[in-house]
């Protein structure tokens, strides 16, 4: 870790290695120094070394067991696998049940990375199995669930009425039926490994008596697909007495794709015609199109009953594809594109098979993505994606004529998306959304992820505070009215006018009809099944904090005490959700990615993502107010030293902040203010007893060990001195390199001259250079432009184009290429004057540019 161990970094592992309150041991305590290492350890490196150091003493040692496990219930990020290793050898019989017991209360993640595996390793005993199961069951499902059952079970259980006994037990004990579910498929594998054996025969047994008690259908049937994997062929006849019993479209849906799932894996092993039989008598008689349609593509993909196919098209010619009833799901064809293919080669004027030329027709593109092989990814290949890859012009007249044929049809939801994103580009933006929230519901349901992040993005990063004020004046169906206005209050709180969002988010709290209670209403919430994002909750903790930065704000205006002021900017620095719209639900960074808008920034970084993270990022806000604190006159000398300390700390939050803040902020230029701050600070305040952090933080941040060295011969007390050992000795390394000189890749923007937002200045620059050979570049405002000319070419086909960015403390470099005409084609005999102009966030830093080849 080259940048000043951080102080997350620090914080977490302190966290982590703080515990108290140790029990007596088989060996006696564990020795101080011991106890005195693990608390001063300032790095993963010495945090593994020290757990060694536990793991040499003998076990078991209840006492140092305890010291660890008490550090895992909290929250951390270290990456420390020997503490696995330790734990196992340490802890007592005793403290292995009780962690069985108790294994929920400690942090999900290292539930997942340490503590399963400290049980699998330790559990001895049925009682001990069954209370890990009980104590997981709202949190870790059926991939813990196997791993006991496969690893555990068949050690600890031989007899079979042992394993009745033990099965009947601790089925009772699950009442999540996430959970139960999850148990019922583990058993069934661990019965299938058994190809003969007793314990096989005992879970058969147990199957069916158990499904025979259930009144669920739900919970029954999937009893009885297990049953029926394990070649219990008789199972499909109780499945036909009881599934027209089941209410629920989905559930029977499910039934369908589970029973042809078996059959696609153990053809050899059971009765295919039956259940080919049962499969026919399905599509004919049930009621639901959703149903029919899935038992014909089972029959076709899975069974290869060419039949079905044509039945499938008959019946999509009558209804489109079907949607469930419930909850607004829609149908997906068993993730399998070739149904489709297959229908469009051989009924291509059936509903399906003109729906998919109409879109082409549109799109310009193939519709199955097999077909475009330019989109197929490689190493070097980068996905085209942002507004670019739009003609709303074309496409919107296109897509509403589409959308008013084939609203059944698979694409729709693509279609939808589409038109959606065109609106978005056009700035219609009561359109964009309402077309979005209906991509999320449309067939075939295969841009629900897409469509939800989108419909967030728009309302949290593309539009802008007064086109949220507009778009919330307008008339909107629910729930579209409540998001909206909600990113209207959260867009007040970046406006840092607390007292108004606070009233807002009140009155968003005051409807009667929580948003959040209809299943799959919020974006994200599919993603959430089972734990539900506590979405009034997080606005209600929101609002508690809206709340009180509000008072904050109104004291420092009715007193004007700088003291006031610096309260306001430590709560606002101290607070990193304080600016986040919940209507992410905790994705914001997935989709990020998995949206591509990250993608979206070599070439195509979108100016709104600036303006975004500009107002997002709560160290941008606090900034500006500790600034005004060190700069207010009637300041007294240690608040001006506290203001300018944590100027120093906005700069390095908003330099650790991630990706998001590269779109914003110039990252070499961060680390030149971090740098300047901490100098200004050490001149200034020698005496303060923030002094020695300061040095520390230049140490790291430019690797000139002399600032370290002035910590020892200037603060022989300092409470860093250890830290600082640590940082001496990182850089006596010949690989060492401080943060600050590793490279970041900037995002930028390729721009046209005739960009409505390009500064006439900067027209005027661009037309005066771009006639001869050229590299150069130049800032306004919020941004630097950089322009790449090729001078004069004798013909047409050449072009620049800019390979990569990458930042440094003190320079930007800037790699470029100039193509010629591709070989073959005939060029345009003209002299061009080819150029490329990209923009950047503003910078400071002096650039380079580098021609490749």
């Amino acid at each position: 870790m080259n940048k000043l161990v951080t102080i997350a970094v620090l914080t977490v592992i302190l966290l982590f290695v703080l515990a108290t309150g140790a029990g007596a041991s088989a060996t006696g305590e564990p020795p101080a120094d011991l106890k005195v290492k693990i608390e001063e350890v300032t790095t993963e490196q010495e945090f593994r070394e020290v757990v060694d150091d536990f793991n040499s003493l003998p076990g078991p040692d209840a006492g140092a067991a305890e010291i660890l496990l008490d550090g895992l219930k909290e929250e951390n990020r270290i990456d420390a696998w020997n503490v696995v290793d330790a734990l196992v050898k340490l802890m007592t019989d005793e403290q292995v049940s009780q962690l069985a017991k108790d294994i929920n209360t400690y942090d999900q993640d290292n539930i997942s990375r340490y503590l399963v595996s400290v049980l699998l390793a330790r559990i001895n005993s049925p009682a001990d199995l069954t209370s890990a199961l009980v104590s997981l069951q709202d949190g870790y499902f059926s991939g813990g669930y196997l791993q006991f059952m496969e690893q555990i079970w068949p050690r600890i259980i031989t007899d079979p009425a042992d394993a009745a006994r033990w099965l009947d037990e601790t089925y009772v004990k699950l009442n999540n039926p996430a959970a139960r579910e999850s148990f019922v498929n583990a058993v069934g594998v661990v019965a299938q490994k058994q190809n003969s054996g007793v314990n096989r025969s005992a879970i058969i047994d147990w199957l069916w008596r158990t499904q025979e008690k259930e009144a669920d259908y739900v919970y029954r049937y999937n009893q009885l697909v297990t049953l029926y994997r394990l070649g219990e062929t008789r199972a499909l006849d109780a499945i036909d007495g009881f599934y027209p019993g089941i209410a629920s479209d989905q559930n029977r849906a499910g039934l369908i794709r589970s029973m042809a799932d078996i059959m696609r894996w153990r053809q050899e092993e059971l009765d295919q015609d039956k259940l080919i039989d049962w499969l026919w008598k399905v599509a004919g008689t049930d009621v639901s199109p959703y149903c029919r349609q899935t038992a014909l593509a089972a029959l076709y993909l899975d069974l290869g009953q060419e039949k079905a196919l044509q039945q499938f098209v008959h019946d999509t010619d009558q209804n489109g594809l079907a949607a469930l009833n419930q909850e607004g799901q829609v149908f997906q064809i068993n993730s399998d594109w070739q149904l489709l293919k297959d229908i469009s080669q051989k009924y291509p004027q059936s509903y399906l098979g003109r729906g998919i030329k109409a879109y082409e027709e549109v799109r310009g593109k193939p519709y199955f993505e097999i077909d475009r092989p330019e989109e197929q990814f490689t190493a070097a290949w980068t996905p085209p994606y942002g507004d670019e890859e739009y003609e709303p012009d074309r496409e919107i007249p296109g897509w509403e004529k589409f959308l008013a044929d084939y609203s059944r049809h698979p694409a729709a939801d693509d279609a939808a998306y589409r038109l959606a994103r065109c609106y978005e580009i056009r700035g219609r933006f009561a359109d964009a959304v309402s077309m979005m929230q209906k991509a999320r519901f449309l067939p075939d349901g295969d841009m629900r992820y897409a469509a939800d992040g989108r419909l967030v993005y728009i309302l949290d990063v593309r539009m802008n505070y007064d086109q949220l004020k507009a778009l919330s004046s307008e008339t909107l169906a629910a729930p579209l009215d409540t998001l909206v206005n909600y990113a209207l209050a959260v867009g007040e709180i970046r406006r840092d006018h607390y007292a108004s969002a606070a009233l807002m988010l009140e009155e968003l709290l005051k409807q009667p009809e929580d948003p959040a209670s209809g299943r799959y209403i919020l974006p994200f919430s599919r993603l959430n099944v089972d734990h539900q994002y506590d979405f009034r909750g997080a606005v209600e903790k929101q609002l508690a904090a809206v709340k009180e930065l509000a008072g904050l704000q109104a004291q420092w205006e009715e007193s004007k005490d700088p003291a006031d002021l610096y309260s306001l900017a430590a709560s606002i620095f101290h607070n990193e959700m304080l600016y986040y719209s919940h209507l992410w639900a905790g994705n914001r960074q997935y989709y990020n990615w998995l949206g591509n808008i990250n993608a979206t920034g070599q070439g195509h970084a979108p100016a709104e993502m600036a303006a975004f993270a500009r107002e997002m990022i709560n160290y941008n806000h606090s900034l500006p107010y500790f600034q005004q604190v060190y700069r207010e006159p009637s300041s007294a000398p240690e608040l001006k030293a506290r203001a300018l300390y944590s100027t120093g700390l906005c700069y390095i939050g908003l330099d650790e902040w991630g990706d998001d803040a590269l779109f914003a902020f110039n990252l070499p230029e961060l680390v030149k203010r971090i740098t300047s701050t901490y100098q200004q600070f050490v001149r200034e305040y020698p005496e303060s007893s923030m002094a020695d952090d300061a040095l520390l933080a230049l140490g790291a941040y430019t690797g000139d060990a002399a600032y370290v060295q002035k910590i020892f011969e200037d603060y022989p007390d300092s409470d860093v001195l250890e830290k600082a050992k640590n940082l001496l000795k990182d850089m006596e390394s010949p690989y060492y390199r401080p943060g600050s000189r590793y490279g970041w890749s900037a995002p930028f923007k390729i721009m046209s001259r005739e960009d409505q937002n390009l500064p006439q200045e900067i027209r005027d620059w661009v037309d005066a250079n771009v006639l001869q050979p050229f590299t150069g570049s130049k800032t306004m405002g919020e941004w630097s432009y950089l322009l790449v000319a090729a001078g004069e070419k004798p013909t047409a086909g050449y072009c620049v184009g800019i390979t990569g960015i990458s930042g440094r403390a003190d320079k930007i470099t800037v790699y470029y290429q100039v193509d010629g005409p591709q070989p073959g084609l005939l060029a345009a005999q003209a002299l061009t004057h080819p150029y490329i102009l990209i923009r950047i966030p503003a910078n400071e830093a002096a650039v380079e540019f580098i021609e490749v080849s």
